[in-house]
């Protein structure tokens, strides 16, 4: 999926030249104790935020999942500094009560860059040292220069911690850090997820892995983090689901790039994580990303399966073989067709969700309709659409370049497609999502999926050895629960005029689809929750574009589809 762009001048920043290697930490020695808080910036409302949804869920939930930056970057801290995370997105900043702190850090992706500049002003006033990282600076490094104190690229487990212990130290530090050499998986510690305050999140983080080895020409995976997966052990990642489950969370996103770049690591971390949830009563729901060819793997699926993982995010990105080819995503392409390897890890017990583009070069004007069709027939409920967007340091960018079709002109398409207008694509694509997130479309594409015997007698078979039955009295409370969330999607809806039209839908969707299905059917409260996922996306699908995912920020104009894989990096870098 594309993610981001960024005009050429805001992206090329030479490091300056740093002759001293960091002083480690001598033993004994002791610095001067620092207050650290790090800050995540609001979001705006996202395909992958579930901003529309949250209100109707039970509890005072706020953001839908943790940004792992925030834990990890408090893990990585030495001992002599006392960290505090402020995410506002689930609670304001208190900018009087920021003086108390040395070190104040910002991270963000490009959907926060322009709340990031609006809070890095306000900073000014602030007595503490500014720092900023993550990928929106690590893409766009010259707009922070004149903005904060000391700047992060890319990966920062090594330069967090050197930077730290140097101004405890009262050393000169250089006002930029980017590691000379990726990191080291097994070194990183468990994020501390004891400084997050999980109750106001619906899900939290976690990465086993980093790096893929395909070589898709749009993807900047594989040049930020290498064609290599780097891996932690198992003991790593069972102590950091030790973490978070006793940190209450119930869902568990694992955002590698790819989970399966290593088939034998995944199956020996899958292995041991099976005993781990039958120790914990099967406490954490899983998903995460991974490519196509898990379609190749019966055994991996397997193992999927029985350790708890719901879902799955597969890059699918074009029906049409030859825009796959054109882009070198050569796994959707080997074997069967596409529609055989969704269906067959579907079957296998977990639901799919996937990625899609449109803008490649062999896409005409009937790729929307192809597209659709596809979506459709594949029964992927969840399905991400993106235009095409050439990201700096991918060989796609660097393509459109040297053929001389880049053009920023255009904010939502910033280059000139090979067999349509600019215009042409960005209506088809508009169209294309309204169609996807109608009501009728989207519940059509998820019991078309949820009905299929072997999903249905995979998922039963795991849940007879994983869940207790409920008994009478927890049943009434889930109906109480499901009517209590359907009253709110139902004000919801009233206060967008859409209650006779969208919920009308529901009602007739829950008798054609749903009742036929006799025991096998969904229960009240799982239905309710689909559709208030269904309705937030639906408002995502036909909101303006820009008011959902365009940020005007000084030196150029940003935009990010959010991603699964996008969210992975975000949470990736400090």
């Amino acid at each position: 999926m594309n993610s981001i762009h960024v005009k050429e001048q805001e992206v090329r920043v030479a490091p300056p030249p740093q002759d001293e290697t960091p002083r480690p930490l001598q033993e004994g020695e002791v610095l001067r104790p620092l207050r650290v808080c790090v800050i995540n910036p609001r979001y705006e409302p996202s395909f992958w935020g579930y901003d529309y949804a949250l209100p109707m869920q039970p509890g005072d939930k706020r953001c839908w999942m943790v940004t792992g930056a925030l834990p990890a970057l408090a893990a990585l801290a030495p001992a002599h500094c006392t960290v505090e995370v402020i995410d506002e997105n689930i609670e304001p900043i208190d900018f009087d009560d920021l003086d108390r702190f040395d070190i104040i850090g910002l991270t963000g992706m490009v959907i926060q860059s322009a709340r990031m500049h609006e809070l890095l002003v306000k900073l000014r006033d602030v007595g503490a040292t500014i720092v900023v990282g993550g990928p929106y600076i690590s893409v766009a490094e010259s707009q922070f220069i004149d903005l904060c104190d000391v700047r992060f690229i890319g990966e920062a487990e090594e330069t967090w911690p050197q930077f730290l212990n140097a101004y405890a130290r009262g050393e000169d530090y250089p006002d930029r850090y980017e590691q000379a050499e990726k990191t080291n998986m097994e070194t990183v510690p468990p994020p501390r997820y004891d400084v997050i305050k999980s109750p106001r999140y619906g899900m939290a983080t976690l990465q086993f892995s980093r790096g893929c080895p395909f070589l898709c020409e749009f993807c900047d995976i594989i040049t930020i983090f290498g064609r290599r997966p780097r891996m932690k052990t198992v003991a790593q990642m069972l102590a950091e689901f030790d973490a978070i489950h006793a940190a209450g969370f119930q869902m568990c996103f694992l955002v590698d790039d790819n989970f399966i770049g290593n088939k034998v690591k995944a199956k020996e971390l899958l292995r041991a994580l099976i005993d781990w949830q039958e120790k914990h009563d099967y406490a954490v729901k899983l998903t995460t990303a991974a490519s196509i060819n898990l379609a190749d793997d019966a055994e991996m699926i397997e193992l999927m399966v029985a350790a708890n993982f719901s879902q799955v995010f597969i890059g699918v990105e074009s029906p049409r073989k030859s825009s796959l080819a054109e882009i070198q995503k050569i796994q959707n392409v080997r074997g069967d067709s596409q529609l055989d390897k969704l269906w067959r890890v579907r079957d296998g017990g977990l639901v799919t969700q996937a990625g899609f583009i449109v803008g490649f070069d062999n896409d005409d004007e009937l790729i929307f309709d192809e597209q659709f069709e596809f979506i459709q027939e594949a029964g992927v409920a969840v399905a991400s659409c993106a235009i095409l967007m050439p990201i700096p340091t991918t060989p796609l960018y660097d393509r459109l370049k040297a053929e001389g079709r880049l053009d920023y002109s255009d904010s939502e398409v910033i280059y000139h497609p090979k067999n349509m207008s600019r215009e042409t694509l960005k209506e088809g694509y508009a169209d294309l999502m309204r169609r996807l997130y109608a009501p009728e479309a989207y519940f059509e594409r998820l019991f078309r999926g949820y009905s299929r015997p072997g999903y249905r007698a995979r998922r039963n078979q795991h849940l007879a050895t994983s869940k207790k039955k409920p008994g009478a009295v927890r049943r009434l409370a889930n109906f109480a629960l499901g009517l209590n969330q359907a009253r709110k999607l139902a004000v919801e809806l009233w206060k967008f005029d859409a209650l006779r039209r969208v919920g009308g839908a529901y009602a007739n969707i829950w008798r054609k689809h749903n009742r036929p299905l006799g025991k096998d059917r969904l229960r009240f409260t799982s239905f309710v929750r689909q559709c208030e996922q269904h309705w937030h996306l639906h408002r995502i699908a036909n909101a303006k574009r820009k008011d959902i995912i365009g940020a005007v920020i000084p030196g150029g104009v940003l935009e990010l589809e959010l991603d699964m894989r996008t969210s992975a990096r975000s949470r990736a870098a400090a």
